[in-house]
């Protein structure tokens, strides 16, 4: 599945750079991710179905990582 972050996905106050470093740390946890703004979709057959439970798992790494950020920047 792939899934698109810009600053918007982040918070007021987030810049491009903080949004590609998300991004760096997302990839490293092996999602499919791009900067840029739209709907995440499914890009292959077997997850069909699938998507609400994907989407869960990334949003639980999406969390994870975006902690990781703050914790690093203090």
């Amino acid at each position: 599945m792939k899934f698109l972050i810009a600053e918007q996905n982040i918070g007021d106050d987030a810049t491009k750079e903080r949004a590609e470093k998300l991004i760096e740390l997302l990839k490293a946890k092996g999602w499919d991710v791009e900067y840029g703004i739209g709907r995440n979709v499914a890009t292959d057959v077997s997850e069909f179905g699938q998507e609400e439970k994907i989407q869960d798992s990334f949003a639980d790494d999406f969390m994870l990582c975006l902690s990781q950020m703050e914790n690093d920047m203090l």
